[in-house]
């Protein structure tokens, strides 16, 4: 297995909160940013939502549209 798990992460979010994901792969906390890039060229990818809702994000780092789920850890991309 690549990544943190083999499914993505349903994570509840707010109008107005502000979250870092990790782009880089070396986070300990993935999805989220832990600073873990700072030795690579990678930076995190910085959202700021505008409603209150249920996000999927990658769990295996192999989404084409991180940090969110597209679905390739199904194979059914």
């Amino acid at each position: 297995m690549s990544g943190w798990q083999n499914e993505p992460f349903g994570i509840d979010v707010k109008a107005g909160e502000t979250k870092a994901f990790c782009m880089c792969g070396l986070s300990k906390n993935g999805p989220y940013c832990d600073g873990s890039h700072k030795e690579t060229d990678k930076t995190p990818e910085i959202v700021t939502f505008d409603e209150d809702r249920t996000i999927y994000a990658c769990g295996r780092q192999q989404s084409s549209n991180r940090p969110y789920c597209d679905d390739t850890h199904s194979g059914q991309q």
